[in-house]
């Protein structure tokens, strides 16, 4: 019964977000630059994961590197869309929704560093990593309780 009542609390804040007008769809400044920060890294773990591919490619069949390239270049555009779409999509957020919040916020210093750093992602440079305390907050309740059990261990054993 919980769990039904879950799922059509959920169900019904869906409807709600969706059928919201201009400004129950605005995206925070914050939202934005996690979004990207997401994206960022998504990017960048597929650029990954490609060249793996590419280079696996290569060895195996002999083929020269720049033609492994060209034969995964459309599977590779399309997994890059897909891996952009699923970040917007685990927020809730339409690409309208994303355009609108970098336009509105074009000119804020943060926005800015986290699109060229979604940007360097998808030219192949690693993003940085997110700072300790953010990353803590978004840990699952075990993760965040295993975390605070190891320090503990740690302290006692000083």
């Amino acid at each position: 019964l919980v769990h039904e009542r879950r799922r059509k609390l959920k169900k019904e804040k869906r409807k709600s977000q969706s059928g919201s007008g201009a400004n129950g769809g605005a995206l925070t400044k914050e939202k934005l630059i996690r979004i990207l920060g997401q994206s960022s890294a998504a990017a960048y773990q597929l650029i990954e994961q490609t060249r793996k591919m590419v280079y696996a490619k290569h060895e195996q069949t002999g083929i020269p590197l720049d033609k492994c390239v060209e034969e995964l270049q459309q599977n590779f555009e399309n997994a890059m869309e897909a891996v952009v779409l699923q970040v917007r999509k685990n927020h809730g957020v339409t690409e309208q929704q994303m355009t609108a919040a970098m336009v509105a916020n074009q000119r804020d210093e943060e926005v800015q560093a986290a699109l060229t750093t979604l940007r360097e992602a998808m030219s192949g440079k690693p993003p940085p990593s997110p700072p300790k305390a953010a990353t803590e907050e978004e840990q699952t309740p075990a993760a965040r309780l295993k975390a605070r059990r190891a320090r503990a261990r740690r302290q006692g054993n000083k």
